[in-house]
């Protein structure tokens, strides 16, 4: 069996603080700070990867009873989960779209395609942290799809790594649950010790250059 986590480590996609406040933090796209990050872009450029990944998610998936009801379409957002979605959607043998980003923060439109009235949508996440993505990319499809659809009551994803396991955990069926705290920048001990914040994506280097 494929190990996840072992993958993100070797292809160095995973950076956890280590407690030395010289060292910076995360920034999250939700402008929360965060002690780990898990950068799905080394591991989603691969294709054989994202092959292998997706297979794994769908087994999990149809372990998790979507075969009862199977979806119409897959849904994946801009831009990480959009080649990961894809082949979620091959692999099902089911319709693929994906919403795309708009110039304001947090929010999604969806007008590429339309989705037929009715189809049930599964949407495919790469990692899911804090459900603002999740949430965007239904709302930019319940207000720019021409019809009325319908949304199944979970989730797939390659990371899933909230601050808690609450009510929306049993929503997520993931290929690998992490605990990995945030906070606002006012309350980030990280912030407090003086380590510097940056997006992980832009300064990776900076994450990775000492491990």
């Amino acid at each position: 069996m494929i190990s996840v986590e072992k993958i993100f480590k070797e292809r160095k996609a995973c950076w956890v603080h280590s407690g030395d406040p010289a060292e910076p933090h995360v920034e999250l796209t939700s402008g929360l700070c965060s002690n780990a990050y898990f950068n799905c872009s080394r591991i989603l450029s691969d294709p054989i990867l994202v092959e292998e990944l997706a297979r794994l998610l769908c087994s999990k998936l149809k372990q998790a009873g979507i075969e009862d009801s199977f979806p119409d379409w897959v849904v994946g957002s801009a831009y990480g989960a959009i080649t990961f979605s894809y082949e979620v959607a091959k692999q099902l043998g089911t319709e693929h779209a994906f919403t795309e980003k708009t110039s304001q923060p947090h929010q999604m439109s969806f007008k590429r395609i339309e989705i037929p009235k009715g189809s049930l949508i599964l949407e495919i996440e790469d990692i899911i942290t804090t459900f603002t993505t999740v949430r965007a990319v239904k709302e930019a499809i319940v207000r720019d799809n021409p019809y009325p659809v319908e949304f199944f009551p979970l989730v797939g994803t390659i990371i899933y790594r909230p601050a808690k396991f609450d009510k929306n955990s049993c929503q997520v069926v993931a290929l690998m649950k992490k605990l990995v705290w945030s906070s606002s920048p006012s309350e980030c001990p990280l912030c407090q010790l003086g380590s510097p914040r940056y997006r992980p994506k832009e300064m990776w280097d900076k994450f990775i250059e000492n491990r």
